[in-house]
């Protein structure tokens, strides 16, 4: 009895933790307003747009081989008695939400990804794509095994596609537009320091007097040459339009969410999972007090 009622309570603890996990999430979909990506605050926020591009080369799902911008898969053995996928991965490419305003990138990296297309089949190869190869070369002993036996592996792929309407709630930045532009005496010191990391080319470029070294004379040229490339990259950096970020905010109490389930959809699940969680958190208290009283 001793061994059933610690398991009981740390069920209980975890349970608790879990349903409060839960609600938070809830309270921050429901009660965060939605921003527009071009007037939104630095911080936490809500943005709902369209997933316009993906950042870099094309994504194809490495299961199915469809176009995306965000895939996570995972491939399951039957036949084997252990627990846990064969093979499993997810992209960390980032991707491109454009809402009426303007145009943020999303890193994919740490958030809790809810796409409203995943997709689950099986097969008998670990990678779906082996499967033509083994239908044309598949015998009457093969093939009344397989009918036997069922199908081997199960494939699970989730994917995030072009044009989709997207739900984020996460951290959200911007930057160029003159925004976190460093100070002419800043950039001064970071180039000066740029030029001694190859002294070579310093004294090729400074050295007048030819002696292989720099003198107090010619150190005050590289100070002047220095301050007046800080004053350009300055202006470049002013002028550099703005870019938006959301990211991971990092912080326990602040989820990170990726969803192309509606904001409703969303709310309603993580309710859900919130009044599950106490209705087993209740019914393992109730197992306690059954067992101690």
């Amino acid at each position: 009895m001793i061994w059933l009622t610690i398991a009981l309570s740390v069920g209980a603890l975890v349970t608790l933790w879990f349903g409060f996990r839960f609600l938070n999430h809830y309270r921050l979909i429901t009660g965060t307003p939605t921003s527009l990506i071009r007037s939104a605050h630095q911080g936490f926020v809500e943005v709902v747009g369209h997933i316009s591009d993906g950042e870099g080369d094309t994504l194809y799902a490495p299961l199915s081989g469809m176009e995306c911008v965000w895939y996570r898969f995972k491939v399951e053995d039957l036949h084997e008695k252990k627990t846990g996928p064969v093979n499993q991965g997810a992209s960390l490419q980032w991707f491109q939400v454009t809402d009426t305003s303007g145009t943020c990138l999303v890193d994919p990296e740490g958030a809790r990804i809810k796409p409203d297309y995943t997709r689950t089949w099986h097969g008998n190869t670990l990678h779906p794509k082996d499967e033509t190869y083994l239908h044309s070369n598949v015998t009457s002993n093969s093939f009344l095994t397989k009918e036997l036996s069922g199908p081997r592996y199960r494939y699970t792929e989730s994917l995030l596609m072009c044009h989709e309407k997207v739900y984020l709630l996460g951290q959200f930045r911007s930057v160029g537009g003159g925004r976190h532009v460093e100070s002419v005496n800043d950039l001064t010191k970071e180039i000066i320091t740029e030029w001694k990391s190859d002294y070579a080319q310093l004294l090729e470029r400074f050295d007048k007097n030819g002696d292989a070294k720099i003198d107090m004379t010619e150190w005050d040229t590289v100070q002047k040459a220095a301050a007046k490339e800080a004053n350009e990259r300055r202006k470049s950096q002013i002028n550099s339009p703005s870019m938006h970020v959301m990211i991971n905010p990092r912080n326990p109490a602040q989820p990170y969410l990726i969803s192309t389930l509606d904001e409703e959809t969303l709310a309603r699940r993580y309710g859900g999972y919130a009044l599950a969680s106490f209705a087993g958190l209740a019914a393992e208290l109730y197992g306690l007090l059954y067992l101690w009283y």
